[in-house]
């Protein structure tokens, strides 16, 4: 049986603030503890920095929920991230 393709992946480094709150978004109520807790188990050191391995598809979901109008300090970190990535 085959793995599931999940596409590729995108390197984004995040701050160690970053990261924390991250870490509180994968709890309580709400639609996106998923997607936080998929981007939050995916960082890593790399060269003294923490790199989230972000597959295209969640990539894809975050660009979409971010660049709506909503309010939500989820979203505002994920803002944070793509634009210290750009």
């Amino acid at each position: 049986m085959k793995g599931k393709v999940l596409g590729r992946v995108t390197k984004l480094t995040i701050t160690q603030q970053q990261y924390d709150k991250l870490k509180g978004f994968t709890v309580g109520q709400g639609g996106h503890q998923s997607l936080c807790q998929k981007v939050y188990d995916s960082v890593k050191a790399q060269d003294g920095k923490l790199v989230a391995n972000v597959y295209d598809v969640d990539l894809e979901r975050i660009n979409r929920l971010v660049g709506r109008p909503d309010d939500g300090s989820w979203q505002d970190v994920f803002r944070e991230i793509l634009n210290a990535n750009k």
